[in-house]
Order: C-alpha cells, then sequence, then structure tokens
C-alpha cells in the first residue's frame, strides 16, 4: 500500500467536479496536464490569482472569456520567455532591450503582433501581444507546459481581483477545473502594462505595487527612457 501523500486537498461532490491542491512541483505538473487537455486553471502569481489556459485552443479561450463575462474579441495576455518573443512579435534593438529588463519581472509589455500568428486567437482583434513572464509560480507552471499560456485576472469585470483561493471559488466554482491554492497573493492589483512599442515608453495600465515612476526611472538608468 503506497504510503504517498495525497495531493488533492479538497474535491467538489458536485458535477462537474473541481479540484483544488496546494502549489509544490507536484501540482504545477497536475496543472500542467491540465491546461494541455484544454481545461481552465486558477493560479497564483505575486500579487493576484489568475485564470490560465492554452494560449494556442480556441476552445480554452473561448471558455476562460466565457467565465469571466469578457467579450469574445478582447485581447488575452500571454506567458512566454522572452526567447519566444520573437518568433510572434516584431521587435527591434531598443525594445529587446527593455524585454531582457523587465523578463522576468511584475512588468506587461505591449509588443507589435506579427501579421499572422498561432496566438490570433488568444489577442483577438488587437495588433498587439500583451507578454508577461513573472518570477512565481506562473514560472512554474509554464515550464512544466511547454506551451505557451494565457492568463486573465480572476475575477470578472464587476469585482476586484481575487487575492487568495478562496475568492477565487467563490467568484468561479465549478467552471473551473483545478485551482491552485499557494496562499494569500501579496499585492492590491494585477501588474503594471507599459506599452514598447512607443517612445518614450507609455503606461497602459498603473500598479500600485510598482508605479510607473519607478519602471521609468529603471529604463533610465539603461539610457532607454
Amino acid at each position: 500500500m503506497s504510503n504517498k501523500k495525497e495531493m488533492v486537498i479538497e474535491t467538489s461532490k458536485q458535477e462537474p467536479h473541481y479540484q483544488i491542491i496546494k502549489t509544490s512541483p507536484e501540482a504545477y505538473k497536475k496543472a500542467a496536464q491540465a491546461i494541455l487537455d484544454g481545461k481552465i486553471v486558477v493560479m497564483p502569481t505575486l500579487t493576484i490569482y489568475v485564470l490560465v489556459c492554452d494560449a494556442f485552443n480556441p476552445a480554452a479561450l473561448a471558455r476562460l472569456r466565457a467565465i469571466r463575462h469578457s467579450p469574445a474579441d478582447k485581447p488575452i495576455t500571454i506567458v512566454m520567455d522572452k526567447s519566444k518573443i520573437p518568433e510572434y512579435a516584431v521587435i527591434d534593438e531598443r525594445q529587446r532591450q527593455i524585454i531582457d529588463i523587465f523578463s522576468p519581472s511584475p512588468v506587461s509589455m505591449y509588443v507589435q503582433k506579427k501579421a499572422i500568428t498561432p496566438l490570433d486567437a488568444a489577442t483577438a482583434s488587437s495588433n498587439a501581444i500583451v507578454v508577461y513572464f513573472q518570477d512565481s509560480p506562473i514560472r512554474d507552471l509554464y515550464e512544466c507546459c511547454g506551451t505557451i499560456l494565457a492568463i486573465s485576472s480572476s475575477n470578472t469585470k464587476a469585482l476586484s481581483a481575487a487575492k487568495t483561493i478562496e475568492e477565487s471559488i467563490a467568484y468561479f466554482g465549478h467552471t473551473v477545473d483545478l485551482y491552485v491554492d499557494g496562499g494569500p497573493a501579496q499585492g492590491d492589483n494585477a501588474s503594471p502594462h507599459i506599452d514598447i512599442r512607443t517612445d518614450p515608453v507609455e503606461s497602459r495600465r498603473a500598479a500600485n505595487h510598482f508605479p510607473f515612476a519607478e519602471i521609468k526611472a529603471i529604463l533610465a538608468e539603461h539610457g532607454l527612457e
């Protein structure tokens, strides 16, 4: 008889069921498999909880938008490491340097999407890709998946972004397949968004935990203000 500790700490008795698991290397593998199977997972970042799916799976992307009550043409943020960005976006040398600074980091960056890419279902009508790569459980999940991910804050438009697994479950319940519990997130809002296609860089979304003034100061230190 195996003495291996069961990783699943809660399973709903209703159908369709969802599971809640604690963050661990095994949890990331389980979440990665769920995503590759077309499912929706809730994961913690450094600041909030997010919904995650396969960025190349149109059905999963449509489901993610539906459970958030997002428009079908709403672009979704993309998780990929900086080595992958030139495959899907047009990047000049200045932009490459900025990406090197902020990948990984809590900053999301707008880059110019190539005319046709396999990410079109995720980016929808936008001519940009919003790229995000952070040292958090999201990075662990990405490395386990071996595929590019699409993420969106764990809330609907009318609600604040979830900062605990309990808030995420209260928002989405059985519409999400797997919840990965990393404890309370430490932030108060989602990541800052900057548009690195412009010169100078522009703020697209502010974040209290990483003000745009601080981002500009970092760029100035590298001669990229």
